[in-house]
This record gives C-alpha cells, structure tokens and sequence, in this order.
C-alpha cells in the first residue's frame, strides 16, 4: 500500500547507513538528530548529553523538494532512499544551517575547490536540519553489534583497530601480534567505503582472512566490516574510529602516530593528541613507525633502531600497492607471497596466454596433470625470485 504521507525526504546511501549506526548506538551517546541548541553545544563544547563527542550530528538533506517541505514545518518525515522508504522522523524542530561552517566543522576546512570530499558534501547538504527521534530500517548492524559483544563480555582486555589493508603486509602482521600477544581479543575493524574502490573490498576482506585463518590464532581475532561514510572523512575520524570501538566492547584503541585526525604534537616535553582533551573512556595506545632496518635485518620501531634512515625500508600501503599495479610481485619482506599472488591473479585475470604450460616449465611437480590457478603461478614464481643458490 502506498504511504499517504506526502512528507517525504529523500535521502543518500551515506546518509541512511550513518543514520543506522547511530540507532544501533555505535556512536554512543549520540542517540538521535540533535536541535538547534544541542548542535551548538555539541559543535562549541564537543559536548552531548554531557559526553564527548567530536561535533553535531544532525541531517540537512540538499535539494528544492525537500527544502520545500522542511520549509512547511511537518510534525512527521518519511525518509527515503533509492525510492524505498528506509525510515521516519518525529520532528522536534526544523531549523537553518550554513553549510559552509558545516563542512568547515566536519573537514576543518572549507576550501572546496582543493578537497574534493568538501565540494561533495556541501552538494549532498541543504539549508534546513531536521532534529528529533528516528527509526530506520537495519542494514544488519545491530546484528553485528550484538554478535560481537556477545563474545567478548566476559574478556578484560579487548582492543580495537582500523585498517584498509590495501594491501595487508608485514608490518599489519606485526602489529596485530603484538595486540593479541598483550590482549585477549583483537578486533579489525576493515574500512568498506561507500563508493567504487580501486581495491575492492572483497578482495582485501579475502587477504586478510587467509593472514588471520592461516597465521593467527582464530579465537583472538575478529574482522569486522566499517562502513566509511562522509564523517569518517574529516579531521574527527581518529575520535570516531575510537568511539565506535568502544560501543563495539573495545576497552583499548590502537593507532599508529600518522593516523587522520589524531593530532600528535609536543606540549611541555610530552606527546600530546586529540585524546588528552577529549576523554572517551577508551585507552588509546599510539605505535610508532616500523621498517625494515638492512642493518637490524628484521622489523624494527624507528625510535628503537640505531641506524640511519639510508638505512630504513617503509611499509607504506599506496607505494606497495603501486608495485602490484605495475604487474610486480612486491619481495616478501614486505609482504606475503600468497597475497601478493590474490592480488595479481585478481587485478590481472587471464594474464597468461599459455598458464598450464608456463606453470609445469617453472614449478617441481609430480607428474601428475592437474589444473592450476594464477595464484599457484605467482606463489611458484616468487619460490624462483627465493631461490639464492645461482645468485
């Protein structure tokens, strides 16, 4: 049956998903869409309900429709996305925003013209903020929420971290090791953006599981989907990374020194970050900087190695990802030979004209005919690129 409510707002994929994590109090206390004077407290004193939060959370959706009827002051909304209603709103006020501080509160800057991600979210915002309760239609969050929790409410130590894993090399490994090794659970969360990704989600999903299955111990941890909409986009990502940790079970949240929006500077001899002023009643631990060290010939902290930086391999994921966009296999100090081998048979499909034949010529076998993967070749490939015997 139709709806017989003509207050309809139609809003984005961004929008709803964010809309959703909040009911299923991911972004705890933040429990509803806030008033005009909860906006302003929450923007000013980074305050809501008397706890911290990193700014208002309201929704202000753009076009001449909707602004027509938040115009006319409706005492019931209808959300919509993709044509299908998601969700209602019981309206405590409708009031007017500058976009402009808006973004400028979301992105701590509102120069449009060279960040991208401000040009986009000053398109998707309106004039007009709608404040009240809501309800939407779960996507599964709550779910994942209830699932997680379940597991880790009778553990004391449980600690939390964000990856992209585009790709997972070896200092991820280092670090998640050293979580578990401290830890009695460690929770992934894998970063999923809401648009097209040049790695795609599945295929990094898949990488880190087979790290995890194969190298780890499966009962510590855990990889959990984060859905990445536009406020994780800005200067508060670092503080919203660590709340959703914590409404997740999380009483430790780890992150490396060069994380966005942490803030690391030097105050009165002591290294300071967003959290010395923001207390989110999670323990925030920053790791430094590994590389591989020639010298050391292992993984090492830059603040514990002796040697030179001439000296330092850095794990850096775009300049990894790079090498396997050109076709190479990255050595396996950076990291594994098997995802470097899921990676290339994935963003190179049907590669090789003659795969069966190159795989016997290059690969000890037992006489048995058998059909391979591209992901066989490469792992048989980067046996040779080991082999140090003519070298």
């Amino acid at each position: 049956m139709a709806s017989l409510n003509k207050n309809k707002i139609f809003i984005d994929k961004e929008a709803y998903i964010t809309l959703a994590m909040v009911q299923a109090g991911l972004l705890n206390p933040i429990d509803k869409l806030m008033n005009r004077e909860e906006a302003k407290i929450a923007d000013t004193q980074k305050k809501y309900k008397n706890k911290p939060v990193p700014f208002s959370f309201i929704l202000a959706p753009s076009g001449r429709k909707n602004e027509e009827i938040l115009k006319s002051n409706p005492k019931k909304i209808e959300l919509y996305c993709d044509k299908q209603k998601v969700g209602e709103v019981e309206v405590e006020e409708i009031y007017e925003i500058d976009p402009q501080k808006r973004v400028e509160i979301i992105y701590g800057t509102k120069d449009a013209k060279n960040y991208p991600q401000v040009a986009k979210t000053l398109k998707r915002l309106g004039n007009y903020a709608i404040a009240g309760n809501f309800w939407v239609e779960d996507t599964g969050i709550k779910k994942k929420i209830d699932f997680i929790r379940e597991k880790v409410k009778n553990l004391q130590n449980v600690v939390g971290m964000t990856m992209h894993a585009k790709p997972i090399h070896r200092v991820h490994e280092k670090i998640m090791r050293s979580a578990i090794e401290k830890n009695d659970m460690l929770i992934v969360f894998l970063i999923k953006n809401m648009q097209n990704e040049e790695v795609p989600y599945e295929l990094r999903y898949e990488a880190l599981s087979h790290v995890v299955d194969n190298y780890f111990p499966k009962d510590k941890i855990i990889i959990v989907p984060l859905l990445n909409t536009y406020i994780f986009s800005g200067v508060n990502e670092a503080i919203l990374d660590a709340m959703i940790a914590k409404n997740f079970g999380c009483n430790k949240f780890i992150m490396g020194q060069t994380h966005k929006g942490l803030g690391i500077h030097y105050e009165a001899n002591h290294l300071k970050s967003i959290f010395d002023s923001m207390d989110l009643d999670i323990e925030i631990e920053t790791i430094n900087e590994y590389v591989y060290c020639d010298q050391c010939k292992t993984i090492v902290s830059v603040n514990s190695c002796p040697h030179g930086s001439h000296h330092h391999i850095s794990y850096h994921s775009d300049s990894i990802f790079e090498l396997l966009k050109t076709g190479l296999m990255p050595p396996t100090i950076l990291m594994r030979k098997e995802i470097s081998a899921k990676f290339l048979a994935k963003m190179y499909p049907d590669r090789f004209a003659n795969l069966q034949k190159l795989y016997y010529d290059i690969s000890p076998n037992k006489g048995l005919i058998e059909k391979n993967k591209e992901e066989d070749f490469y792992i048989s490939l980067m046996k040779l690129y080991q082999t140090s015997s003519l070298t």
